[in-house]
């Protein structure tokens, strides 16, 4: 659909970047909250 449009040939590439900052993004959530509290 849309994305397909936006994306082109990333569009299969794209899902595997977002995942990989997700997956930093909790990480560094979870140290940051470590230290807080």
């Amino acid at each position: 659909g849309q994305c397909s449009e936006i994306c082109g040939t990333n569009h299969s590439f794209m899902p595997i970047v977002l995942e990989l900052f997700y997956l930093i993004f909790l990480k560094y959530e979870y140290i940051y909250f470590s230290f807080m509290f």
